[in-house]
């Protein structure tokens, strides 16, 4: 029961922020936000901690402490620019959220559908990634998103009907290979968010560091002969992005240098977020444990801000 009012309670709460914030004028939420990021920043330690710690550990003496606490506030700026997204994303008209964005190299999107070919989109938690999939889903076609289901079902339910109207379908993580392989079946296309810590996989290199990563887009796209295409959207501004569609990836035509095609799937696909993440830190959530797997002891508390 007390559960029960917990959630009835937070989605109430939702609702009257949802509402407050998309009734306020663009240019003041722009600052209501900036002041979000900056008072996360100063007073979210356990998760600025988290993101030092990540900092530490790829760049080690490379970049000075002023430009990893930069790096930090941006990333908590790209955050709220994030929750502001999910939230304006479920109410506005598709013509409205195309104005949000120009996108970079779409050709190589529409010449995978042309060619009635599998598509898996990858991406990551970086830029503006509650844009991404809307926009490309809208644009060219339905899409399964492999994604973790929210603790609250009310704003778990709202969420859902939100991503249904911008055509995606949510799949849970727990079926999600048989979600995936039922999309292809529908003719939809699949998106997995592949830059987070998880408990089962293949070893890669991600940013430099030893770590686990999903080996289940290398798998799906060498069962179906699939084209994996990597997609990220940069944030210029508030409301304004820059998304950019990648080089694809086609499992027919890749000469592979090894006799374990997942593992060396899995791995470019790692370098791709590893080189976009290098060339600009500032948009990457550093807040999450992304390095437990083998670096688990940065994560403990002694570790100073």
């Amino acid at each position: 029961m007390k559960r029960k009012i917990k959630d009835y309670f937070r989605y109430f709460l939702y609702i009257v922020f949802r509402f407050i914030f998309l009734i306020t004028p663009k240019f003041i939420m722009k600052k209501i936000l900036q002041f979000l990021a900056f008072f996360a920043y100063k007073f979210n330690k356990k998760h600025k901690r988290i993101a030092k710690a990540n900092l530490d550990l790829v760049y080690q003496n490379q970049i000075d402490e002023k430009r990893k606490e930069e790096i930090i506030y941006n990333s908590y700026k790209s955050l709220v620019f994030n929750m502001y997204e999910f939230m304006e994303n479920q109410t506005i008209s598709k013509e409205d959220m195309f104005k949000k964005a120009n996108i970079i190299n779409a050709d190589i999107i529409k010449k995978a559908h042309d060619e009635k070919r599998k598509v898996i989109y990858i991406t990551a938690h970086y830029g503006g990634w509650e844009l991404t999939l809307p926009y490309i889903a809208l644009m060219f076609g339905e899409i399964a998103v492999v994604n973790r289901k929210m603790d609250n079902p009310h704003i778990q339910k709202l969420y859902a009907q939100a991503r249904s109207k911008n055509k995606i379908t949510m799949l849970e993580k727990q079926v999600a290979a048989k979600g995936m392989i039922k999309a292809f079946k529908e003719n939809k296309s699949v998106a997995v968010v592949i830059d987070q810590h998880i408990g089962s996989g293949v070893d890669v290199l991600f940013l430099g560091q030893k770590d686990m990563a999903t080996d289940s887009t290398a798998r799906l796209a060498l069962k179906f002969d699939a084209i994996i295409i990597p997609i990220f959207t940069v944030c210029n501004d508030f409301r304004d992005y820059t998304i950019n569609v990648g080089e694809a990836i086609d499992v027919k035509t890749l000469e592979f240098k090894t006799d374990d095609k997942i593992q060396e799937l899995t791995q470019l696909q790692n370098d791709l977020i590893t080189k976009q993440v290098f060339f600009k830190p500032d948009y990457w959530l550093w807040q999450h444990k992304r390095f437990k797997k083998y670096h688990n002891d940065i994560y403990r508390k002694e570790k100073s801000v």
